[in-house]
């Protein structure tokens, strides 16, 4: 097959697939319009059924198919974009019984402004009971989604080339794969999570009155919505971060990880560490106990991985920490120090 064929081919495939744009489409119909066996070969790749599937405009009976008009109308529009070379459609006219559907088609999506749009059944949609949560799927583009809990994604089989927009509910963790030129974005009701490249949590419970995600890398733009569809508010967000949509209040804010561990320690009543790092967990201890701690400069890079509930007063967890790391804790002032 020739450069030109495989044009054709190219063209062909993304008119049935509905990526052509309508220059393309034209360009299209007339190299189908110039022989038979041109025909032949667009008929082969797709019957033309299907091809009216792809638009959403409803095929018309034969009674109402003006096709001399419909291919009038795309003579005009072929001319019209080459006015220096004037396509010869003689094949067409004899043999307009086999293309009058398709060039109808045209004309109508063309005047109408949306030539061809994306077919129906373009979607899937994967639930986490139909998944190892423990295992990431896989979109598209590279991205993975962990579960985490019941939640559902509803993603294209193919992303647009300007964006890449899935809907989601529930929680999950989410590593985008980057790429500036097409921004991932997801739709959670009434707030949108914008990213280019980046991992972070997601939580979206239909359920819940708080939607929040937690940001581990890179940057996202979070975007509220009243239940008319209008924007309310946006945020950016950045690591270590956590960012919070009220949905009745249709508010978004930012949390710091000391402020998200006290709403955690008022609601599960427990304040849990997992592999973090001293500075951070007393930084969280003095805004939960409302307390002053000064922690040596050598000591803030150690990690640890502790749980402390509330019954526990605030000498007992520090009492803990210098255990573990053989620290010295000391209190003078109201000032606790370790070190």
């Amino acid at each position: 097959m020739n450069l030109v064929d495989r044009k054709y081919e190219a063209l062909v495939k993304s008119y049935l697939s509905g990526h052509c744009a309508p220059e393309e489409a034209l360009e299209l119909l007339s190299w189908v319009a110039k022989s038979e066996e041109n025909w032949e070969y667009f008929k082969s790749q797709k019957d033309t059924d299907e091809v009216w599937s792809l638009t959403d405009f409803t095929m018309p009976d034969d009674a109402s198919l003006n096709v001399d008009s419909a291919l009038d109308a795309v003579c005009e529009k072929i001319e019209a974009t080459n006015e220096t070379k004037t396509v010869e459609m003689p094949w067409l006219r004899r043999n307009y019984k086999y293309v009058a559907g398709i060039a109808a088609a045209l004309v109508v999506a063309l005047f109408l402004g949306f030539l061809v749009k994306s077919p129906s059944n373009s979607t899937v949609t994967v639930a986490s009971n139909e998944q190892n949560i423990e295992t990431p799927m896989l979109l598209p583009d590279g991205t993975s989604v962990t579960f985490d809990g019941d939640a559902a994604i509803t993603y294209p089989k193919q992303f647009a080339k300007s964006t890449r927009a899935v809907s989601f509910e529930g929680m999950a963790s989410f590593d985008v794969v980057a790429n500036e030129e097409q921004p991932f974005v997801i739709h959670c009701d009434r707030m949108d999570v914008e990213v280019l490249g980046t991992s972070f949590l997601l939580s979206a419970e239909p359920s819940a009155d708080k939607y929040f995600v937690d940001l581990y890398t890179g940057k996202v733009k979070m975007t509220a919505f009243d239940e008319k569809g209008n924007e309310t508010s946006q945020l950016i967000l950045l690591p270590g971060e956590r960012g919070v949509f009220n949905l009745a209040q249709g508010e978004l804010k930012t949390m710091t990880y000391p402020e998200v561990k006290a709403e955690e320690l008022k609601s599960e009543r427990v304040l849990d560490f997992n592999n973090v790092d001293l500075s951070t967990i007393v930084e969280a201890l003095e805004y939960v106990y409302e307390v002053d701690i000064e922690l040596d400069e050598g000591c803030a890079s150690q990690k640890l991985t502790v749980r402390f509930s509330d019954q526990e007063s605030i000498d007992e967890v520090l009492e803990t920490i210098a255990e573990v790391f053989n620290y010295t804790l000391t209190k003078q002032n109201g000032v606790y120090q370790i070190h």
